[in-house]
């Protein structure tokens, strides 16, 4: 029996020190397309436009512009009133006050921030884009790793527009 107990351990480590191995050579490689690659996005930005698209293969993302809104990723933009520039200073401000955000490039009509998870550390991407003659700011929020994310980046878009909202 401790024979066995034995062998299911230096299986099981093996299992473990083959996936660290994989992850690492993953992010060593810029595997953007696998599910386990923790860097940075080359696709964040503005492109033509517009904010990327939501992720396809996890659906660990949210987006306010270039799907329909019927697609299960889509949520609303944030509306303002007024003044375009205040309306994204305030947006900045509002991330700023929330708990593990950092922002990365804020720009005039553009806001990169990072999301950290308190207990896991898992980074979340969140962008912002001024559309100043619609008066909304488009988001989109994504999870870098993993396939689901429970509607984490659904409910942190919420509570910034609440945030946004209430300020």
């Amino acid at each position: 029996m401790l024979a066995l107990l034995r062998i299911f351990g230096l299986v099981l480590l093996c299992i473990i020190i083959l996936f660290v191995i994989w992850v690492a050579f993953v992010n060593l490689t810029r595997r953007e397309k696998s599910m386990w690659y923790g860097g940075r996005p080359s696709t964040l930005g503005i492109r033509e436009g517009k904010l990327s698209s939501p992720k396809t293969r996890t659906p660990n993302s949210v987006v306010s512009e270039g799907i329909e809104p019927t697609h299960p990723a889509y949520i609303a933009p944030i509306a303002f009133t007024g003044d375009p520039r205040a309306a994204m200073a305030k947006l900045i401000t509002t991330i700023e006050s929330m708990n593990s955000a950092t922002i990365v490039k804020a720009e005039e009509s553009y806001v990169y921030a990072e999301f950290r998870t308190p207990k896991m550390r898992y980074v979340d991407d969140f962008e912002a884009r001024l559309d100043a003659a619609a008066s909304v700011i488009h988001v989109r929020s994504a999870s870098r790793l993993g396939k689901r994310d429970f509607n984490v980046n659904r409910n942190r878009v919420e509570a910034l527009r609440a945030k946004f909202s209430s300020s």
